[in-house]
């Protein structure tokens, strides 16, 4: 189960770090069918997660997976962890399913386009961002992964470069995206703050009106 959620997170992160180095080694079609294959590896190890949950008592449906810690200092301790749990598992299939089937719809639709490989190496990195946010199992891999989908989606928007209006979407998501990274953030440091650790298992303590309220509308901003 821990190791599927692992294939899940970092196979589209794999294929989109090969693509860029192999730059023009790689066929533009070849770029395709990696990055295609990525993403079904990464639906495959979403199913072993989810079937491994399947087998496990409903009180025991929760672990974190921390690959090395890098922050650990007084109470503060944090890592490149993921969650598996019922809901991120859910989330898993639905981003990698998804995404497989949009990347290989994709195949077809970029065929002929000079900048395939640039292409697939972005979808690839936006479904390991998608994945990353799902599966993070501290609030700074979440924020991480939060602000790896803004950026993601700012090189979609505007790959075709050439065209001025491609430029212009890509900019407004970009100060958009900022904005809502920045409110968010400013509401997770807030909320790590109080609670004096970044883990999702002790953040259910009681806290102020205030502070129970700047957290929600700094989230809300994230979100909008």
């Amino acid at each position: 189960m821990i190791y599927g959620a692992w294939i899940c997170l970092l196979s589209p992160l794999a294929a989109a770090a090969l693509i860029t180095v192999a730059g023009e080694r790689i066929s533009r079609r070849g770029a395709g069918y990696l990055a295609t294959l990525s993403c079904f590896v990464a639906f495959g190890g979403a199913i072993a997660s989810f079937v491994g949950l399947l087998e496990r008592d409903g009180s025991q449906r929760t672990v974190v997976s921390t690959a090395w810690t890098w922050i650990s200092g007084g109470s503060y301790r944090s890592g490149f962890a993921v969650m598996i749990d019922p809901l991120s598992v859910f989330m898993m299939l639905i981003v990698a399913g998804v995404g497989a089937l949009i990347v290989g719809y994709s195949i077809g639709y970029m065929d002929g386009d000079n900048e395939e490989r640039r292409y697939f190496a972005y979808m690839a990195l936006f479904v390991f961002s998608m994945l990353l946010l799902v599966q993070g199992g501290n609030l700074l891999i979440l924020l991480a992964g939060w602000g790896m989908v803004g950026l993601s989606s700012y090189l979609l928007i505007g790959f075709w470069h050439e065209r001025p209006s491609a430029i212009a979407a890509a900019k407004k998501a970009f100060i958009m995206n900022a904005i809502g990274d920045a409110t968010m953030a400013l509401a997770l440091f807030l909320l790590i703050k109080k609670a004096g650790s970044v883990e999702f298992g002790i953040l259910g303590g009681q806290y102020s009106s205030t502070v129970a309220t700047l957290v929600a509308l700094g989230l809300l901003g994230g979100a909008v």
